[in-house]
């Protein structure tokens, strides 16, 4: 009976050692989000609860139809994406650090996209070092002013 206990209680610290930890959703603010200007909008983002073991991207997107879906066009180009990471391992590797404000130029307009014209998003997700965890997948609103 004692064997018993101590192997259901060893199995059921294997499980909990082994379950990953769900890591909490970043908070990440932006500002301003409405009616950017069209030449040279600069909107700065705040971060807080990062992930401890990877960072984010925040890229520019076209809003998807369905709330609370991924987006699907955004902008490839590699100078409107922010990567934000607090590892040491990431900002070494030319990350930016999460701790200040860090500033993001959007376009108005980009590759099958229309940002003045539609809603677009600042869609942040789980850097390459976790690419496959999307609970850091979250979205901003933001627009451009029509001129």
């Amino acid at each position: 009976m004692m064997k018993k206990k101590l192997i259901t209680v060893l199995a059921i610290g294997l499980v909990v050692v082994a379950a990953p930890l769900a890591s909490a959703k970043a908070t990440v603010s932006a500002t301003p989000t409405k009616n950017l200007s069209q030449k040279g909008a600069i909107v700065t983002f705040k971060f807080a609860k990062l992930p401890a073991k990877n960072g984010v991207y925040v890229e520019e997107c076209m809003a998807p139809s369905t709330k609370g879906a991924t987006p699907t066009v955004c902008d490839s180009d590699q100078s409107v994406q922010a990567w934000v990471s607090n590892v040491k391992a990431d900002l070494a590797q030319g990350a930016t650090s999460g701790k200040g404000k860090v500033a993001f130029k959007p376009v108005p307009y980009f590759t099958n996209g229309d940002c003045v014209h539609t809603t677009c998003v600042f869609f942040i997700t789980n850097d390459h070092n976790a690419a496959g965890d999307k609970s850091q997948n979250q979205t901003i609103p933001f627009t451009f002013s029509a001129k």
